[in-house]
């Protein structure tokens, strides 16, 4: 009995001492992190001393609390059940904070001056490398400290411990969770970003602005486009011959391409070849970008560095940033609110059937508001923010010729790539375009719909098109020109409508079974995966949903990826419930 007394006795002061030790322990991070945050308005005023001095404050906070956890007492306490997770937690987030603050915050003092947002403004047309070169040598270093905090973490049971401790605990985690993935990409992939941007000479690349009011299945109608030369961060718009060349004699069709792939090319129409505002009709970007890459070596005679493609709705999202444009010879400025519309719509309406016309202007309100956006004295995080925005809508789209830089795009999801294989995600989507020969897509609206069959081992991907066409008062280059020879109104948007199966799947069934014109389906393998194409009428005021199904194989397992085509409005997603078992969330 007195043993057990004794043991008690123990435990309670062990158990008080530790209480005593956490309270400590609590205010020393609490305090640390008070003070943290107190660095960067230092930095940016310039106060290395103030720096200097706070650094050494936080750094004493977190060697005392990384002392006290690294004593024998919690090490004991941490394997004491249901408490022990608790207390292990505590623990290792106070080790990868000292980390963190001993080693990560002297390189951040370094590196914060760098990333003042006035170092990456584009001004007269070019962006400021050296910072960039300068961060370059000091990222593995970063990356080992981030990378040793994180094994502390990863050593944290989540499910495990109590919800006030994952509350504070759980900012630290995410910040590590998150950051460590980001240097990761910064350290391997930094010498390649310098490399595009002219770092080490110059660089030509190839501007598409896809029109979504002639839809394509990475977006629209390619009819305006630009060369650009990057060389030292400097970006300009080549005005030479040999460029003027590739952007005006490209789409009059003097130098087809192909495919390499013969069968492939069978599954689109046959004008796709011949004319560069068809070569965005598939869903692979590669295929465009090797394609438009032919063109330039035909047109020009050397080749591309890359080809990259925005859409208007891209353009209006950068004008949020970098304001209103003054188009030469025109009244009426480009703004955010007004740029789609009046490039995708207006435009067709004034110039009625003369579209030569309407495609002159698009291209010099494009140029213009690029020239505008290259011209700086915006802020360089908000553009960032409308890029990605604009990206995961999937209205951005890249291509390097180097492997090394196209292994970047692919990184940060801009690559378009039709998916081979299962690896990394689980890819589906239905693509459209344009079947009548209009601009009357500008009234198209979608959402995109994912359903399964965990049972069946079976995926069902819809496409719901609404039309908005508002009557037969539109001009004749906007109303379909190929409708009456269908047999159709000039007011009905009419499409090809694919969809693939996954890769290593069987596409099973439609819905409808068939498309309204039999001698328009199409049916093959487009990158090893099964193929349909069906034209599809969607009469104006009406909805139509078009579902294709397909098989799942058993490598399917990684997060869904939902491809689609974009239109002038956002696209919802909404994957089903029933895909939860067979697909983890992204």
């Amino acid at each position: 009995m007195l043993g057990i007394f004794l043991l008690l006795v123990a435990a309670v002061v062990m158990g008080g001492i530790l209480l005593v030790q956490a309270l400590q322990v609590k205010d020393d991070l609490q305090g640390a992190k008070s003070k943290i945050g107190q660095v960067v308005p230092l930095m940016k005023d310039g106060d290395v001393a103030g720096v200097e001095s706070l650094s050494q404050e936080v750094l004493k906070l977190t060697s005392d609390a990384d002392e006290i956890v690294n004593g024998p007492l919690w090490g004991i306490a941490g394997a004491v059940p249901w408490v022990g997770a608790n207390v292990t937690a505590v623990s290792e987030t106070t080790q990868a904070t000292h980390i963190l603050v001993r080693d990560a915050l002297p390189l951040a003092s370094e590196l914060l001056p760098l990333a003042d947002p006035a170092n990456f403004k584009v001004e007269g047309g070019g962006i400021n490398l050296e910072p960039f070169r300068t961060a370059q040598p000091k990222l593995p270093e970063l990356k080992s400290v981030f990378d040793e905090a994180k094994s502390h973490i990863d050593r944290i049971d989540l499910d495990a411990i109590h919800p006030f401790v994952e509350d504070n605990i759980g900012q630290l985690v995410d910040i590590v969770e998150q950051a460590t993935p980001a240097i990761d990409f910064a350290e391997k992939n930094l010498p390649m970003v310098l490399s595009m941007l002219g770092g080490d000479g110059p660089r030509n690349y190839a501007l598409l602005f896809q029109n979504n009011a002639e839809t394509r299945a990475t977006g629209g109608n390619p009819g305006a486009g630009a060369v650009l030369r990057v060389d030292g961060g400097k970006v300009e718009m080549r005005q030479d011959q040999a460029a003027l060349d590739f952007v005006l004699k490209g789409p009059k069709g003097f130098f087809p391409q192909h495919l390499e792939n013969p069968d492939e090319e069978k599954l689109f129409e046959s004008d796709t070849w011949k004319y560069s505002q068809n070569y965005t009709r598939m869903p692979d970007f590669t295929d465009t970008a090797r394609l438009v890459s032919g063109l330039w070596g035909k047109t020009v005679g050397d080749r591309l560095d890359g080809i990259i493609s925005v859409d208007p709705v891209t353009l209006s999202y950068m004008l949020k940033v970098a304001g209103p444009v003054t188009v030469e010879g025109e009244d009426t400025p480009v703004t955010a609110d007004n740029a789609v519309k009046l490039l995708l719509s207006d435009t067709y309406e004034r110039f009625g059937a003369r579209g030569e016309l309407a495609d002159l202007y698009f291209a010099k309100v494009s140029a213009a508001v690029f020239s505008t956006v290259m011209s700086g004295g915006w802020d360089p995080l908000a553009m960032l923010e409308q890029l990605q925005r604009a990206a995961d809508e999937q209205r951005v789209y890249a291509w390097f010729a180097d492997a090394d830089q196209q292994a970047v795009a692919a990184e940060l999801g801009v690559d378009g790539t039709v998916t081979t294989d299962n690896e990394k995600v689980t890819q589906t989507g239905i693509y459209l375009n344009d079947d009548a020969h209009s601009k009357l897509e500008y009234y198209l609206s979608n959402e995109m719909a994912v359903t399964c069959d965990a049972d069946k081992r079976t995926m069902t991907t819809s496409i719901t098109m609404h039309s908005a066409v508002p009557g037969n008062d539109l001009s004749h280059y906007t109303l379909g020109m190929r409708n009456e020879r269908w047999g159709q109104p000039r007011t009905t948007i009419m499409l090809d409508v694919i969809g693939m199966a996954l890769p290593g799947g069987e596409l099973v069934g439609s819905s409808p079974a068939k498309g309204d014109r039999d001698a328009e389906e199409r049916v093959g393998t487009y990158k090893g995966r099964d193929f349909r194409s069906m034209v599809v009428m969607v009469p104006m005021g009406e909805s139509r949903t078009v579902s294709f199904t397909t098989t799942v194989p058993t490598d399917a397992d990684q997060p869904l990826q939902v491809r689609y085509s974009p239109t002038v409005t956002e696209t919802p997603v909404t994957v089903d419930a029933s895909c939860g078992s067979m697909f983890p969330a992204p």
